[in-house]
């Protein structure tokens, strides 16, 4: 047994626990390569995967919904739910946050947001033709498109901000965030323009490959 004396520590030699490390020493969250700040470069590229994140979410919740109603003649109640539908999943983004925290890593967090984003773009876009033909099929798969879409908008956007804010310096913290969110601004006014343009003649055939082509280069834009 070890003995000393009520005013003197315990030395760590004698501690078969052995000597103690400082909290963040311990921490599986923090080390130097995560914990580098970023530079402006760093900031631009998650800009751009902000640009990619909006142009595929007002693809999929403006574009779609218009066709729905004015190309299929659907009840605009139909879209409306699909994209309150969306908006419902992402009230799990503290959970998407808290899985993004403990596992230390942000960036599969956010590519595979964007897959699931991604999919879910394409899924809708083929469940919008679909209803032409088969409402009930159609509706299904509409259904789950926009819980992908929720999803992958949850998880990408969430691990994001919570990237941006632990990597970036305080001086730089509001200009960084002034960038990312004007840039998804940026994403949203091109696709709307961009897509318009590209849908004339309309064909449901064409909204499938042009959804689908959108959604591809804004996951590997990611």
């Amino acid at each position: 047994m070890v003995q000393r004396h009520r005013h003197e520590p315990l030395r760590a030699r004698h501690d078969d626990r052995g000597p103690r490390r400082p909290a963040h020493a311990r921490s599986p969250l923090v080390s130097p390569a995560r914990s580098t700040p970023l530079g402006w470069l760093g900031i631009l590229r998650l800009g751009l995967v902000q640009t990619a994140l909006g142009g595929s979410v007002v693809l999929t919740t403006s574009t779609l919904n218009r066709v729905m109603v004015v190309e299929l003649l659907l009840p605009a109640t139909l879209p409306g739910a699909l994209v309150a539908l969306h908006y419902a999943v992402q009230l799990a983004r503290p959970g998407f946050g808290h899985g993004s925290d403990v596992s230390g890593r942000r960036t599969p967090w956010i590519v595979g947001g964007m897959a699931v984003l991604a999919s879910g773009g394409v899924l809708a876009a083929l469940a919008t033709a679909l209803l032409a033909e088969h409402a009930l099929a159609g509706l299904l798969l509409a259904v789950l498109a926009f819980l992908l879409i929720g999803g992958g908008v949850g998880s990408a956007g969430t691990a994001l901000l919570a990237l941006l804010a632990a990597r970036v310096e305080d001086r730089r913290r509001a200009a960084a965030a002034t960038i990312v969110w004007m840039m998804m601004i940026l994403g949203f006014a091109l696709t709307a323009g961009i897509v318009g343009r590209l849908l004339e003649p309309f064909s449901l055939a064409r909204l499938v490959a042009i959804t689908s082509g959108v959604c591809l280069f804004a996951f590997l834009l990611s």
